[in-house]
C-alpha cells in the first residue's frame, strides 16, 4: 500500500477550500487502488506540538506528497521544505489563474518538481496517478 500525504493551506484560506475541496480531493485520492491518505491534524485537533510532530512526520514518510499552493500558507511551505530535504517525489498544484510565490516556481523549476496548473480535482488525480505509475 502507498501513502499519499496532501498538504494545503488552512488558516487563511476560504472555508469551502478547507472544507469541500479538501474533501473531494482526498476521497478521489483514496479511491485509487492500493493507497492510504496520511492526513493532517487540521485547525481544531490538537496542540501545536502535535501539529508539528504529526505533520512533519507524515510530510517526511509519505511515499507521495502533493502539495495544494491555492493560497499563502507559512505552514505549507515548511512542510514542502521538510519534504524537499527528503529527496523523495512530490507534486505541485495550483488552480489556474491563483497567484503563486515566485519562490516555490523557482524551486519547482531548479529542483525539477513538478509544478501543475489545474481546474478541477480529476486534473490532480489523473497526474498523481501517472507519477504513482511511474513509481
Amino acid at each position: 500500500m502507498l501513502t499519499i500525504y496532501v498538504g494545503m493551506a488552512l488558516t487563511e484560506a476560504p472555508e469551502e477550500f478547507r472544507g469541500s475541496f479538501q474533501k473531494e480531493l482526498k476521497d478521489a485520492l483514496a479511491s485509487l487502488p492500493n493507497i492510504q491518505i496520511l492526513d493532517f491534524v487540521g485547525l481544531e485537533n490538537g496542540d501545536e506540538g502535535q501539529v508539528y510532530t504529526h505533520d512533519r512526520r507524515c510530510t517526511e514518510q509519505a511515499d507521495l506528497c502533493v502539495f495544494i499552493c491555492d493560497y499563502p500558507s507559512i505552514g505549507l511551505g515548511i512542510e514542502i521544505a521538510f519534504r524537499f530535504l527528503t529527496g523523495k517525489p512530490m507534486l505541485c498544484f495550483a488552480r489556474d489563474g491563483q497567484r503563486v510565490t515566485r519562490m516555490l516556481l523557482g524551486m519547482c523549476q531548479f529542483e525539477e518538481i513538478p509544478f501543475h496548473r489545474y481546474d478541477f480535482v480529476d486534473e490532480i488525480v489523473s497526474l498523481v496517478k501517472e507519477r504513482l505509475e511511474y513509481a
